[in-house]
């Protein structure tokens, strides 16, 4: 018995030893809600309740070189969505990753929740939907991140757009290529948020269409309960020459914390469209009023959209979320 004692100590013990030599695993995510309704005239109106749910696990740990290894994942409603490998310091990082860092979707506007072409919906010309390049984040790729001048400056390189979702490490596809290069950061000014940047889609030569092109400039500044922002974004798709269609949206927003829990947010949206380089007769227009409140474990947020000219044809349209989301 003594003999079998002894054995059992040393088991544990080398078992201790050696889940010593892993990093620590951290476990987080958030459960979000979201209840959708669209009126547009001459159309049926839509609604749906839907959710999503989101785990993340990351790790970190020193390596023997002085560099520190993170890594981690985020599954979305199950599935696979952000994955991410970082290696760096604090001066400069090199990640292999899809859905992850900094990018030109994010935006410099203040606001209180989702953008306004997500609570508009599909028919808005916002949404950018057709703009590959401008999502190039989303797809594997490789990214560059340079520390200074108080934000960070990315450099990514996606080999295909369409490889977003691969189930095995080594499948290709046949995507065209993007680049993205960008600044996201504070200048070294309290209260002071500026992205900046463009990306390019390649479209392979044997295609017969244009390169794709996506520029954000944008920039707020925080001052006490308020924060106010402007943007302007220009994109065009990869498509054959004379039939690119092309986006310019100007954008402002201002938001105000009534309290330390409730937040109010009123952003405007004014986007030009031009196809095959013929301008459409109507601008769209979006005012989108915002309010948030924090329940401490609970948010929840309504927003209200007044579209004019949806999708830069003669059609207008409303539509509201509720959105709540709950951290763990």
């Amino acid at each position: 018995m003594k003999n079998k004692l002894l054995l059992t100590s040393a088991l544990v013990g080398s078992v201790a030893f050696a889940g010593a030599t892993f990093a620590e695993t951290k476990v987080g995510g958030n459960i979000e809600t979201t209840y959708n309704a669209t009126s547009e005239n001459g159309s049926d109106s839509t609604r749906g309740l839907g959710s999503e749910t989101n785990i993340s696990l990351s790790t970190s740990q020193d390596l023997d070189n002085g560099l520190t290894a993170t890594a981690g994942f985020t599954l979305e409603n199950g599935a696979s969505d952000t994955e991410y490998l970082v290696v760096g310091n604090d001066t400069f990082n090199f990640a292999v990753a899809n859905d992850y860092g900094n990018n030109l979707s994010m935006t410099a506007l203040p606001h209180v929740s989702d953008q306004a072409g997500t609570v508009a919906g599909a028919d808005s010309t916002v949404t950018y939907d057709n703009i590959e390049v401008a999502n190039a984040h989303n797809a594997h790729h490789v990214a560059l991140n340079v520390n200074g001048a108080g934000g960070t400056f990315t450099a990514r390189y996606t080999p295909s757009l369409s490889d977003t979702r691969n189930g095995a490490s080594s499948v290709t596809a046949d995507g065209n290529s993007a680049t993205e290069i960008m600044y996201k950061g504070s200048l070294g000014v309290d209260g002071l948020s500026v992205i900046v940047g463009q990306g390019e889609e390649n479209a392979a030569t044997n295609t017969g269409k244009e390169d794709g092109k996506n520029k954000k400039y944008g920039i707020s500044y925080n001052f006490g309960q308020f924060a106010a922002g402007i943007e302007r974004q220009e994109s065009e798709d990869a498509a054959a020459a004379g039939s690119q269609i092309e986006l310019e949206s100007d954008k402002a927003s201002l938001t105000f914390a009534a309290s330390d829990n409730l937040s109010l947010g009123l952003v405007y949206i004014e986007t030009e469209k031009k196809d095959g380089g013929t301008k459409a007769a109507n601008d769209e227009e979006i005012v989108m009023a915002q309010v948030g409140y924090n329940f401490g474990g609970l948010g929840i947020e309504l927003s209200y959209a007044d579209v004019d000219n949806a999708g830069n044809a003669t059609g207008d349209s409303e539509a509201f979320q509720i959105r709540t989301i709950t951290k763990f």
